[in-house]
């Protein structure tokens, strides 16, 4: 009891604050059987590379939800400058 923190706590006029909305804006970028797939990309570049840094695949997202074939292991998906290492089985 000696040691415990005494608050006091004061009615005010201030609003408590609150999200209107919530951007939920983001690219996920999901490693598959052979394939790569990017969600939320539309419109934007996609770069695939390998970890040597050879280009395997470059393209702009058409839509949404883009699946890019791509050889078994580790890629690096690009999207407009943002990067991601993926597992590819």
């Amino acid at each position: 009891v000696a040691q415990a923190e005494v608050l006091n706590i004061e009615a005010t006029e201030n609003a408590a604050t609150a999200n209107e909305a919530i951007a939920a804006e983001g690219v996920q970028v999901i490693g598959g059987q052979g394939a790569v797939t990017v969600q939320g990309a539309a419109g934007k570049v996609i770069t695939v590379a390998n970890v040597l840094g050879q280009t395997i695949a470059n393209q702009v997202a058409a839509s949404d939800n883009v699946t890019i074939a791509v050889p078994a292991g580790i890629v690096v998906v690009a999207v407009e400058g943002e990067a991601t290492k993926v597992v590819v089985k």
